[in-house]
């Protein structure tokens, strides 16, 4: 282990044994800034919660029942939590971290939920302790920043994923070189600033380790954030001696290191002018994989295969959505509404809004569309209905067998469509049972 590696382990470690936890107002404001909902936050034992995100990577994984996610550098398992409860008893959710402190923690949280879905392995991540092709989805939270040789952190990740998985990463990269002194700091390194690479070179190692369909997206977050965290709920926690005069920069209590190493970074330079909190999403080829789920209309489940890399310096898009058979043009309709479809028109009309073309088109009411659009007809042809809905942005197909988030459109258009007032928390919600093209209500 490097020198560099064992100091980050052991302010983690450090971290892990303070008393920063999802009990403390300024602990939740940087998860709350970086998009976790109260409701999330209020699930999830106090333990898990460190105020350690840079971003929800859960909330744009469309996470299913049945799937295995793992989330690389856990921490506390706050989105391995979350995680487990979208897969349900029948899926798994694996935590890994090189800190057996934060494990620690991770299972401690994990007992007072009774899951039995989780599990928990100590190792780096560019040595990922599970077989090939095992993961539907991976998921990691300010972690990747950390690894010194992330290359090999891609590969890893690649080599773990079955076809056609995906993933799902929140992480800070970089806009522009950081300051020298900056860059050469090792409280910066830890912080997950020093160590972060330029937004082109994440696409590019990513691309370059076998991943397709790539996308890097800047947030606009304001990384201040962890300065005014740490700054008011410093005297929250316990300090040696006192932790409200500057001159004590030395006295917090251990564990807050991190915290207020990073605030005194952020406080000698513009780290939003360098820096940003983003969200990566990428697939593993899934040529010659079979689908992952049967009819959409039936089974409960859900399948993303494919996402292009919006063309930079576009203006407005063309979105085509191609959709299953349904009674009306939403698919709101009959007794008994799948949950899904009231929140994917709400986000529609949002894109319309915003200046977008959206098209959306239905199987049983626009037969003739189909036809026309040679690809969704070679699609339909060899796949069969179960791989609608298909989203078209400016004549490629952008996803299969979902219906998408606002925040995935938000990364498609490149920051184009403004975010509905109150953002779905998950990327897609499962199919009700007893949904629009359920039996009862006769509508398909």
């Amino acid at each position: 282990m490097s020198s560099i590696t064992k100091t980050v382990r052991d302010q983690y470690a450090a971290v892990a044994r303070s008393g920063l936890s999802n009990d403390s107002a300024a602990v939740r404001s940087v998860a709350s800034a970086f998009g976790y909902t109260a409701d999330e936050l209020d699930s999830l034992p106090a333990e898990a919660n460190m105020g350690l995100s840079c971003g929800n990577p859960v909330a744009m994984a469309a996470l299913r029942p049945g799937e295995v996610v793992v989330d690389l550098g856990c921490g506390g398992g706050l989105d391995v939590l979350l995680a487990s409860k979208l897969v349900g008893p029948t899926g798994k959710a694996i935590g890994i971290d090189m800190t057996a402190e934060m494990l620690e923690r991770a299972r401690a949280g994990a007992a007072k939920v009774a899951a039995t879905n989780m599990e928990f392995h100590q190792a780096q991540i560019d040595q990922l302790p599970l077989p090939d092709a095992s993961v539907d989805c991976i998921l990691s939270n300010c972690v990747i920043n950390l690894a010194l040789d992330k290359s090999a952190v891609f590969r890893e990740m690649l080599r773990v994923l079955k076809p056609g998985g995906r993933i799902s990463i929140s992480d800070i990269a970089l806009k522009q070189p950081l300051p020298p002194d900056v860059a050469s700091s090792l409280q910066a390194y830890v912080g997950c600033i020093g160590g972060a690479m330029l937004i082109t070179e994440y696409q590019n190692q990513l691309t370059a380790a076998g991943f397709e369909a790539v996308v890097v997206t800047d947030t606009g977050a304001d990384l201040n954030v962890y300065a005014q965290a740490s700054s008011d709920g410093c005297c929250s926690l316990e300090p040696v001696t006192t932790c409200c005069s500057p001159s004590a920069a030395t006295t917090y209590t251990l564990g807050s290191t991190v915290h207020n190493g990073l605030e005194q970074v952020l406080r000698e330079f513009d780290a939003n002018a360098y820096a940003a909190s983003v969200r990566v999403y990428a697939t593993k080829d899934a040529q010659n994989a079979p689908l992952a789920h049967t009819d959409v209309c039936s089974s409960g489940t859900h399948n993303l295969l494919q996402m292009t890399s919006p063309t930079k310096g576009s203006a407005m898009k063309t979105i085509q959505i191609y959709d299953r058979p349904m009674c009306c043009s939403t698919g709101i309709c009959g007794p008994s509404v799948d949950p899904v479809l009231p929140r994917f028109a709400a986000d529609l009309d949002t894109i319309k809004n915003a200046g977008h073309t959206v098209e959306r088109y239905n199987l049983s009411q626009q037969p003739q569309a189909f036809i026309e659009n040679k690809e969704i007809h070679a699609l339909i042809s060899s796949k069969g209905t179960e791989v609608l809905p298909v989203v078209v942005i400016d004549g490629h197909i952008v996803s299969k067998g979902i219906y998408p988030s606002m925040e995935m459109f938000r990364m498609w258009t490149e920051g184009g469509v403004t975010p509905a007032a109150s953002p779905v928390a998950t990327m897609s919600l499962p199919i009700a049972d007893q949904g629009c093209c359920s039996g009862s209500t006769g509508c398909c």
